[in-house]
């Protein structure tokens, strides 16, 4: 029953990781709002149209960001599910035997620096399209204040 709580402990640690980076993705989340609703409304208030512009640099930066840890946290939640496949299948068995084969501790070893490939792939995901669509409403909303600032004033 040791390597149930070696199982368990790498579970627990694990699964602290990815609440870790849905806390992360949210405060990039909300910086990119805060940061880009700022650059929108010094564009208004002080008639620098062009302003607004900046968010296209801004945009894309925290963009990446986000992807960079939906990269992490989707390679810990591999760890995790084959931790709990683990788990499962010692409890169902009653016993330890073959349930460590071909494990490594601690999810780690299975994070690798995301590329762009990487990235990509996640914002052309469908399951993971919130992401891209929270993006391109900041983006429409900005060319929005250009084009109020712009055309209203």
């Amino acid at each position: 029953m040791e390597s149930m709580k070696a199982l368990t402990m790498d579970y627990e640690s694990t699964c602290a990781f990815i609440d870790k980076c849905d806390e992360h993705m949210f405060k990039v989340k909300n910086w990119a709002l805060i940061t880009t609703s700022a650059v929108i409304a010094f564009s208004i208030s002080s008639g620098k149209d062009l302003v607004v512009f900046s968010n296209l640099v801004l945009i894309p930066a925290f963009l990446y960001m986000e992807l960079i840890y939906k990269s992490f946290q989707e390679s810990t939640i591999e760890h995790a599910t084959d931790l709990a496949k683990r788990i499962d299948r010692s409890l169902s068995a009653g016993s330890d035997a073959g349930v460590l084969e071909g494990y490594q501790f601690g999810f780690g070893r299975k994070l690798l620096y995301p590329s762009l490939q990487q990235c990509a792939s996640i914002l052309v995901n469908p399951a993971r399209r919130h992401i891209l669509n929270f993006y391109v409403l900041i983006f429409v909303f900005s060319i929005g204040a250009f084009l109020l600032g712009r055309y209203a004033a």
